[in-house]
């Protein structure tokens, strides 16, 4: 039977030249060039959300499906084409238009499934000139560290029918090289290090890039910690000869019209997801990807690093914006800053959302690390609890949050304490009755006489 192709693109393209030749190296391997078909959509208006581009994807795809929801397809994203893919599995991949379930292998390249460090670099007034006018501020807002849109997203996806259960095959692959070969991208790392960070693409990390996830919910009334949702055995590869986007390197934009599936060890992939046809085959997959991992990591030398994603709220689940943070190690009981820790982000938009970005190879298990957490009410009626959590004797937990390729996403809840003065009982034998106080909750005034 044959079948249909979908090429996704990801922000600010607006050329289909961004896919290069994969629409015609998908000819070759077997589907049909009018089968295939390359996706444009508007992504630089500020007011259109990535919500509003999967109800339009859902509407150009009914259109080229011709209704017929029957028929198997497949959809290759690349970058924030991803989002727009999943959100549009979770909102309108449903009811009769997955009966069938005619989407068969979903393949994200360098998917910011967890965000990007460039991105709310986006939305400063250098990018408002670089593209003359809007930048997509919606979208951008949704790519940053830490969105509420990723942990939307990724709570909609720890249900397994959302996704898995409608027969949808994830794939993940993205780059994990850095190019500086010349003088002037010396100079420009040193303008805009996020763009050269070891442990991405260049613009996307390399765990933010890996849909497998775990999201734990910590109390900080009691310190417990528990499992609050994942998203596992999808298959992922970190690719060491490949960079989120340009012709020489370009995860999907060096794929030239004279590449093979095998001298283009990403084409080679793209195509092998495609043909996937059953779990045993997903299986397969899965330990391929793996392997391309392990060769990044061995042969390439390549360090690994981890995301953790904080989210900071009380107990009545209001956001706790106001808040310093200190992260480290203890030496003898000194608090030191830990080498592992490469870049912290606290979110622009939602700012209770702060990210840690983490060279694992450069955790030592002998240490005791620590997170510690000040958070600032802006009143003397009420305040938060601290946080103090500390990894002594506690390194099973540390692994399980930190781990190699992953993001992990950790929900902590925060204590409110009602200040003495806020609600305070006269008796009614008091000297002072009648009192008077202000609005923080100090007596102004003794000795009110009534009639």
């Amino acid at each position: 039977m044959k079948q249909r192709v979908f090429l996704i693109h990801g922000w600010s393209v607006d050329e289909t030249t961004t896919y290069q030749a994969l629409h015609l190296q998908l000819a070759r391997h077997g589907y049909a060039l009018e089968d295939v078909y390359l996706g444009r959509y508007v992504s630089l208006e500020d007011r259109v959300e990535i919500c509003d581009i999967a109800r339009a994807m859902h509407t150009a795809l009914d259109e080229k499906l011709g209704g017929d929801w029957s028929r198997p397809f497949h959809i290759v994203t690349h970058s924030t084409g991803a989002l727009v893919a999943r959100h549009w599995v979770g909102r309108h991949y449903s009811g009769a238009f997955c009966l069938h379930r005619p989407l068969r292998n979903l393949v994200f390249l360098a998917g910011p499934h967890f965000g990007s460090r460039l991105a709310h670099h986006g939305r400063s007034m250098l990018a408002h000139a670089r593209y003359f006018g809007d930048t997509g501020e919606q979208v951008l807002k949704a790519l940053e560290l830490g969105s509420d849109f990723s942990w939307g997203l990724a709570e909609s996806w720890f249900d397994p029918a959302v996704w898995r259960d409608k027969g949808v095959r994830p794939y993940c692959l993205t780059g994990d090289r850095v190019k500086k070969k010349r003088l002037v991208d010396e100079f420009a790392a040193k303008l805009l290090p996020a763009g050269f960070e070891p442990g991405s693409d260049m613009v996307v990390r390399v765990p933010a890039g890996n849909l497998n996830c775990r999201r734990y919910l910590l109390q900080a009334k009691n310190g417990t910690i528990h499992p609050a949702g994942e998203i596992e055995d999808v298959p992922f590869a970190a690719l060491a000869d490949y960079v989120h986007s340009g012709p020489e390197a370009g995860i999907m934009n060096s794929i030239k019209r004279r590449a093979t599936s095998k001298g283009h060890r990403a084409l080679g992939l793209i195509l092998d997801c495609l043909k996937v046809e059953d779990d045993a085959g997903y299986a397969r997959m899965r330990r391929r990807l793996a392997a391309e991992t392990r060769r990044t990591r061995v042969e390439k030398k390549r360090p690994a690093f981890a995301q953790l994603d904080f989210r900071f709220r009380d107990e009545e689940g209001h956001p706790v914006n106001d808040y310093a943070i200190r992260l480290g190690w203890l030496d003898k009981g000194v608090e030191k800053p830990s080498r592992a820790i490469r870049h912290t982000h606290k979110n622009t938009v939602a700012p209770n959302h702060f990210s840690v970005f983490v060279e694992t190879g450069k955790l030592d298990p002998k240490k005791t690390y620590f997170l510690d957490l000040q958070a600032d009410s802006r009143s003397e009626l009420f305040s938060y609890g601290p946080l103090r959590v500390e990894t002594a004797k506690k390194i099973d937990v540390l692994k399980s949050l930190v781990r190699d390729d992953q993001t992990t996403q950790i929900d902590v809840v925060l204590s409110r304490k009602a200040g003495r003065k806020l609600f305070v009982f006269h008796p009614g034998d008091d000297p002072d009755l009648h009192v008077k106080w202000d609005r923080k909750g100090e007596i102004v005034g003794t000795g009110l006489r009534v009639k």
